[in-house]
């Protein structure tokens, strides 16, 4: 009996948990809650920081790449312009186009620059450029162009009134920044060439005159018959010329000439015709200009044609 009675009070010790556990157990769940929550602030302060700092690098990524080389921003269609074979006095004009391959605003500086430094000192400009939509010439220009657009531009020469043949060259130096005034690396340069060549014009049909001591065009027409002669020419030039003929004395209405203007091509021979409205015997001087347009090059060719 007494083994029988002892038996539930054993399993009643067994089972029974010290109260100093039960303390301890319950402090711990008491302290475990706190821990937890601050485990999680910890996480977001942590999470916070982390997108604040990538925010911040891929901020700093992309401004290094927007602030990269001009030519990964700036695309221009020409590095060089070749004006080809020119004459003194020439005017010519080429396009060039510039496209801002960025999605933001670009003020690109253009500056045009003659390396011929003998003409430093002239009054106009050698090589310059101009806008579309005026004809105001410079060597400077600044020019703001929003994200993916493209403008274009006149490149302009204008050949100096020299009796040489030689290269002329230039440079476009092309530079840029943002509208925040930060600059964009590098530079761009685009050549300019031309080469001058001196436009040759004889007549086979001119004799030295000692009068005047001069290669006159000496003619003769006899009243009652056809008062016309044409002359012949020859453009030893490596280009074509555009003409223009005229008279120095332009009161003078007993001649005529046909055609007054005429384009001919290098290295050819051509025919004008002077025609006489004079029905009486006389003598007529005068001095038959050769101009090519666009230029300062001219060509005098005196006449004395005699009536009789």
């Amino acid at each position: 009996m007494s083994q029988l009675t002892e038996s539930p009070n054993k399993l009643n010790e067994q089972q029974s948990i010290p109260q100093e556990d039960i303390i301890d157990k319950s402090l711990k769940q008491a302290t475990s809650s706190p821990d937890k929550e601050n485990s999680q602030e910890l996480f977001r302060l942590q999470k916070q920081q982390f997108i604040q700092k990538m925010t911040s690098d891929n901020s700093t990524r992309r401004q290094k790449k927007s602030t990269g080389d001009i030519k990964d921003i700036l695309n221009v269609n020409k590095l060089i312009v070749n004006f080809g074979l020119v004459i003194p006095g020439n005017i010519c004009e080429d396009d060039i186009q510039f496209q801002n391959l960025s999605t933001e605003t670009v003020i690109i500086s253009i500056q045009v620059i003659c390396n011929n430094t003998e003409f430093d000192d002239l009054d106009e400009y050698v090589y310059s450029a101009r806008k579309l939509n005026g004809y105001d010439y410079n060597d400077r220009f600044m020019l703001a162009c929003p994200g993916q657009k493209q403008f274009s531009m006149k490149v302009a020469l204008k050949v100096p009134n020299i009796k040489e043949q030689k290269g002329l060259f230039g440079t476009i130096i092309i530079t840029a920044s943002y509208s925040n005034h930060q600059k964009i690396q590098g530079q761009i340069n685009t050549q300019i060439q031309s080469q001058i060549t001196l436009p040759q014009i004889e007549c086979p049909k001119t004799l030295m005159n000692s009068t005047f001591n001069l290669p006159v065009i000496q003619m003769a027409f006899k009243l009652g018959k056809k008062l016309d002669c044409k002359i012949p020419f020859r453009n030893n030039s490596l280009i074509g010329l555009p003409l223009e003929m005229e008279f120095l004395n332009k009161n003078d209405n007993e001649i005529l000439i046909n055609p007054p203007t005429l384009s001919v091509q290098g290295n050819s021979q051509f025919l004008v015709t002077i025609y006489i409205k004079s029905k009486q015997e006389q003598i007529i001087k005068n001095v038959l200009i050769v101009k090519v347009k666009n230029s300062n090059v001219h060509f005098s060719y005196p006449l004395i044609i005699k009536i009789y």
